[in-house]
């Protein structure tokens, strides 16, 4: 008979965490679309603002960190420099 009854409150502590979890996961999708709006709206008024330049700051760590990440996979399959890519110190020559 306990056994019955402690598998029956397991279940309604999963039910409860998931309830939980679903109402949490609701809020931060919430915030997280109002967030980005707002910060769109700034982008677009206000583009050399710090909401703006912290923006652009974070695209290009992120983007950063994805490079240095896949960089093995890039020597794997082959692409250890960009053929017919231009350099930093060679884009200036083509004007």
């Amino acid at each position: 008979v306990e056994d019955e009854s402690s598998s029956t409150t397991k279940t309604d502590d999963m039910y409860r965490e998931e309830e939980e979890v679903k109402k949490v996961g609701g809020w931060l999708t919430v915030t997280s679309i109002i967030l980005m709006i707002y910060t769109a709206y700034q982008m677009s008024e206000n583009p050399n603002g710090i909401c703006a330049s912290l923006c652009r700051l974070i695209i290009t760590v992120i983007g950063c960190m994805i490079k240095i990440a896949l960089i093995p996979c890039k020597y794997i399959m082959g692409g250890g420099r960009p053929s017919g890519g231009h350099y930093m110190a060679t884009a200036a020559d083509d004007l």
